[in-house]
């Protein structure tokens, strides 16, 4: 039982720490996203999109800039997701099955973690494709098609994760009603 205490307190303080700092690095990465989107790539453009050194457009050397500013931010992130998907499985280990023994709450952290890493990927990438596309438009499309592998391949494993605890329960629910229906007969 202190076990589930000291869970408990643990991943409750996790949760209200990592949130704000993850809603501050998001709306930081947004700002930067918004004005790279709506100012400086335009203002290349309508520069003629000039060559810097000769060598690269200047459009080109912005996107890049700014996928260098968001991508630093977006590595703070990782970090808070890690934390908060940790602490999410804490909870709900603890809130949704009887036994908090430390092989379960491993295998939820593992599938939380990957949940969260599918998700701060596919936001990253709505983050970047407009700079990608400045780069070049093909690039774009050839990271979305490994981000839809890797995200495959993650939410799989996601799915491995909770199927035994899932199918024990709908093993329960099912026997549940077969009594109800047993006792209406």
């Amino acid at each position: 039982m202190p076990y589930r205490d000291e869970l408990l307190v643990d991943s409750k303080r996790e949760v209200m720490d990592s949130f704000p700092k993850i809603l501050v690095n998001l709306g930081t990465a947004f700002l930067i996203w918004l004005f790279g989107v709506l100012v400086f790539l335009p203002l290349a453009r309508s520069l003629k999109d000039p060559t810097v050194l000769g060598l690269v457009g200047l459009e080109k050397v912005i996107a890049a800039i700014i996928i260098i500013a968001i991508a630093i931010i977006l590595v703070k992130i990782l970090k808070e997701v890690k934390d908060i998907t940790d602490a999410l499985a804490g909870l709900v280990t603890l809130y949704f099955t009887e036994e908090t023994s430390e092989e379960k709450l491993s295998k939820y952290r593992v599938a939380f973690r990957g949940l969260g890493y599918v998700i701060v990927v596919v936001i990253a990438y709505l983050f970047f494709l407009p700079f990608f596309a400045a780069i070049f438009t093909a690039f774009a499309g050839i990271i979305l098609i490994l981000i839809l592998i890797w995200a495959l391949m993650v939410l799989f494993r996601v799915g491995g994760a909770f199927s035994e605890d899932i199918e024990k329960k709908a093993g329960e629910l099912s026997r549940k009603v077969e009594d109800l229906k047993s006792k209406k007969d």
